[in-house]
Parts: C-alpha cells; sequence; structure tokens
C-alpha cells in the first residue's frame, strides 16, 4: 500500500526517505512541480551528520496540482507542512481525498489535528521529536533515526494508529502511542519555544549563561502557564523529559558542556529567517502568552522572545541576529 508524504520540506523528505529505504511504496506530494520532477527522477539524498552515513532512497513524486484520487486511494496521508500552510493544504488535499482516508498531521503546534478532523474521518495526531534540516529539493540531513508520538485525535485508539505506528518503526524511528495526543503536543510545543532563541542568537554566544537562562525563563512561565490553565503537557510512555525535567536539564546544559548544538543541523525557524517563509514559532509563543494573560502570570520572556523574532522577520535580519544579553 502505498503511503502519501504531503508536503515535501524538512520533515516530509525525512520520513518519506527513511519510509522509502525500508521497503514501502512513497508518493511525495509537492507544492512545486520542479520539485516533484527532481524528486522523481532522482530520489531524496539523505545524510545522517550523527554516524556520517549517506544515502539515496527513490521515491514516486507528483505536484499538487497533478495528484488525483487514484494516486491516493487507500494510502493513509502524513500531512507534512507549516502551521500556517495546514487550511490551504487540506482545502488541496479535500479536493483529492476520500472522506474516509486516514490522514495523520505531522506537524508542530496545537490545533492542525482539529481541522484534519474536520475534513477527514480518521485524523491522526503525530509528534515530531527531531531537527532535520532540507539541503535542497530532493536533499536532507538529520542525526540518527528519531523519536515520533502516534495518536488518534482527539484521544482513544483505532487500528490505523497502531499501523501507522508499526510501519513508522520499520522505518527505524522510536514510536509511542498516545491515549491522549494533545497533551504530548503541549510537551512539544514547550520545548519548541526554545526553537526561536537556538535560531536567533549567535552561535558564538550558546555557550554563555545567558543563553541557558533565557531558554530556562521561557520553559518556567510556560509551566506557570498551563498549570493555571489546567492544561496537561506529559509524555505518553515518560520516554520523553517532563517539562519539569527539561528545565533542569537546560539550566545544567552549560556545566554539562551540551549548550551548543555540536552538528549543522539548523531547525524550522533558522531556515525561514534564512530563506523567508512562514515562521510557525509565533503560534508556540502566542498560546503561552494568552494562557498567561487570561490566567494573570507574567510571561516577560516569552514576550521578549516573540517581539525578537517578529523584528527578525520584518526586518529581515536573517538568522543568528542577537546578543543573548541584549534579548535577555
Amino acid at each position: 500500500m502505498t503511503i502519501a508524504i504531503w508536503g515535501a520540506g524538512s520533515v516530509g523528505l525525512t520520513l518519506g526517505a527513511r519510509l522509502a529505504r525500508a521497503g514501502e511504496n512513497v508518493l511525495f506530494v509537492c507544492r512545486s512541480a520542479e520539485a516533484a520532477a527532481q524528486i522523481d527522477r532522482a530520489g531524496v539524498r539523505f545524510e545522517d551528520l550523527g554516524s556520517g552515513e549517506r544515502w539515496r532512497a527513490r521515491a514516486a513524486a507528483r505536484a499538487v496540482a497533478d495528484v488525483d484520487a487514484t494516486a491516493l486511494a487507500g494510502a493513509p496521508i502524513l500531512l507534512c507542512v507549516r502551521s500556517p500552510q495546514t487550511a490551504c493544504a487540506l482545502l488541496e488535499l479535500s479536493r483529492v481525498a476520500e472522506r474516509d482516508s486516514i490522514v495523520a498531521c505531522v506537524q508542530n503546534g496545537i490545533g492542525g489535528d482539529a481541522l484534519v478532523a474536520q475534513r477527514f474521518a480518521t485524523a491522526i495526531g503525530v509528534v515530531y521529536r527531531q531537527t532535520c534540516t532540507r539541503a535542497a529539493a530532493n536533499a536532507v540531513a538529520s542525526a540518527g533515526a528519531g523519536r515520533l508520538i502516534v495518536g488518534l485525535h482527539p484521544r482513544g485508539d483505532r487500528p490505523a494508529v497502531h499501523d501507522l505506528a508499526e510501519r513508522l518503526r520499520g522505518a527505524g524511528y522510536d514510536v509511542g502511542i498516545s491515549q491522549s495526543i494533545d497533551a504530548d503536543r503541549w510537551l512539544k510545543l514547550c520545548v519548541n519555544l526554545m526553537s526561536a532563541p537556538n535560531a536567533l542568537i549567535r552561535r558564538d554566544q550558546h555557550r554563555r549563561p545567558e543563553f541557558v537562562e533565557i531558554k530556562a525563563r521561557l520553559l518556567e512561565e510556560a509551566r506557570l502557564a498551563l498549570r493555571a490553565a489546567g492544561i496537561t503537557a506529559r509524555s505518553c510512555d515518560g520516554r520523553d523529559r517532563s517539562l519539569d525535567e527539561e528545565i533542569e536539564f537546560q539550566r545544567g546544559a552549560l556545566a554539562r558542556g551540551e549548550s551548543a548544538r555540536p552538528l549543522s543541523l539548523y531547525n524550522q525557524v533558522w531556515s525561514s529567517l534564512r530563506h523567508g517563509g512562514p515562521c510557525e514559532a509565533d503560534e508556540y509563543h502566542e498560546r503561552i502568552l494568552e494562557l498567561a494573560e487570561r490566567h494573570d502570570i507574567e510571561a516577560r520572556m516569552n514576550a521578549r522572545v516573540l517581539a525578537a523574532l517578529r523584528r527578525a522577520v520584518r526586518d529581515a535580519l536573517g538568522p543568528e541576529c542577537i546578543d543573548a544579553d541584549e534579548l535577555l
């Protein structure tokens, strides 16, 4: 059975390449006809920056304008677009996919699963816990196979969830199954609050106390806001650090010599600042600030980081454009 990857950004390319290499019949659906032609002709080039391993996976690809219902018939569809693009992508997808299609929303943020459920009978949330970087239209890099959480939206269980989880395990991923996918999504959203300072602050300052302090404060403010709102943020199986554990881990990063990323992997915020396009990190800080304001909690670090991010986008400053002490 075919697996369709709707969106060929860094996450879509990584998922599709690993699935294809494991023997799955993968179809990429790309916004760009040029990207689709390149993948269809030459496959996806993959580099594991941790091991140095390089390989190429062959897969079919079509442009959004060229895909039809026949190509997607019976295929689970992994929606791998950035959060701001979700509504548009679902409109396009609903024109060629049946109402009873299985659609798995593989993206950050809160709310994408619900949008999928409005149009399709089976909405599965997938939390992707790995940094990967697209190097070209058909080239991507990451380190290791990564960790995924899969769960039915809004909660519960269904055979389709276990089938998808098994196929992802077959591609080498460490996969957890959640009975309450929103709790895993909220935990990942809190972790993603650190994406903006990781991308905004100059690389040579990632080994400074100010850099670590900024990230720890972002998480502490989120913890207060979520507790006040009665929102649960937790790992489905306890194998991902809790919010308390993540704060402790970040505060100890400098002493362990782990505050700076050792590999040349760049997150979605960094790529957006460098190349343009929607910067979905706004949503992470906006969510926390909305909760904080509703419950009369200060979240000044989230406000400062959001303002700095918006300024960098507005003025086209590019990534790594701010000093840590200025932001703190």
